[in-house]
């Protein structure tokens, strides 16, 4: 049980330093990953132009079992000192084995759950796509953003990651956040320049309406 907690838990960190080290460094990446691997190419139109395509960290499964983990690893721990005491019989073995499984499910399930996550940024929207079993996709255009929300906990800033929420125009509430995004500080800023750009840039209408004018 030991071990596996620390290959789960160690293993996203050797991996994300290892990356980091062999990737040469850019400064302004169009995608920092295959656009086809993380969004359907029917989702954006013609002239949308996709800024980056990211998934989030692989600790993101560490911190989905994270309480998982420490509840079978503390009943494990339990049944082992009372079968220092008393003898358990079978029900040790099986109490034991039932810990090992619900690690190994809620891990795999975990890891699926990232999998299935996707963090996209284009010229026009923000789209997060998420779910197992039922996919679930938001977008929102850039214009219709009211306010981003840069929230770096104690473990994430020691992992150097961090969650970035959005609130719209419609509702004024959170609607939607990417988790435990690497770069966080460097993400929110190419975040907020894109927003600043679909501002900037003048509408259809008053484009066409232009190329009447004589």
């Amino acid at each position: 049980m030991v071990c596996l907690f620390l290959i789960v838990y160690c293993f996203p960190c050797i991996y994300n330093y290892g990356m980091e080290l062999s990737k040469p460094e850019q400064h302004s990446p169009k995608t920092t990953t295959p656009i086809d691997e993380v969004l359907p190419s029917d989702l954006l139109s013609e002239d949308e132009e996709v800024i980056f395509a990211i998934k989030p960290s692989l600790w993101t499964i560490a911190f989905l079992s994270f309480r998982t983990v420490v509840v079978c690893t503390a009943v494990a721990g339990a049944v082992i000192f009372l079968e220092s005491l008393v003898s358990l019989g079978y029900w040790g073995g099986y109490l034991l084995q039932g810990c090992l499984a619900a690690v190994l499910i809620r891990i795999g399930f975990a890891f699926l759950q990232w999998v299935s996550r996707s963090y996209v940024l284009t010229d026009k929207r923000v789209i997060r796509i998420r779910g197992v079993f039922t996919i679930d996709v938001f977008q929102c255009a850039l214009l219709r953003i009211q306010n981003t929300f840069l929230v770096l906990t104690l473990p994430q800033r020691v992992l150097r990651l961090g969650n970035i929420a959005f609130t719209t125009a419609g509702t004024g509430e959170v609607e939607a956040i990417w988790r435990h995004v690497k770069n966080p500080l460097k993400i929110h800023n190419q975040l907020i320049r894109a927003i600043n750009a679909a501002s900037n840039k003048p509408s259809t209408d008053v484009q066409e309406s232009n190329n009447l004018v004589p």
